[in-house]
């Protein structure tokens, strides 16, 4: 298993407060070309730098599905759906085990807004 905590920088943080709770820890554990990622804490485009090296690497070695478990998630942002963007393709899938509210809330307005460009593609008609 490979765990990893990241925290802010002193040079980034706003304050001493901030540079303590900034950040994500990161696991993750594979079997055959199947990853499961447990993430937990802040997740933006700062702390999302090693979630994104390590979904890169894992498509160089050949891995083709991802199982996200991200109930400890306290803040997300574009980052996380970017990071899952860029994993999606070549027709590599990412599944959702156990999502915090946080990260259930940014994939519902992300879905909600993808139905809003393309509504056939959501199964919902416009009138």
């Amino acid at each position: 298993m490979i765990s990893s905590p990241i925290v802010t920088s002193p040079a980034l943080a706003a304050n001493a407060d901030e540079e303590d709770t900034s950040g994500i820890d990161l696991s993750c554990t594979s079997h055959c070309d199947f990853l499961r990622v447990r993430l937990a804490g802040e997740v933006d485009h700062f702390s999302a730098a090693p979630l994104r090296i390590m979904l890169a690497a894992a498509a160089a070695y050949g891995y083709r599905h991802v199982d996200l478990d991200t109930r400890a998630v306290t803040f997300c942002d574009s980052a996380l759906l970017a990071a899952i963007s860029a994993w999606c393709h070549h027709g590599r899938t990412v599944s959702h085990t156990s999502t915090s509210k946080t990260v259930r809330r940014l994939l519902t307005m992300e879905r909600d807004l993808a139905c809003r460009k393309a509504p056939g593609a959501c199964g919902v008609r416009g009138r």
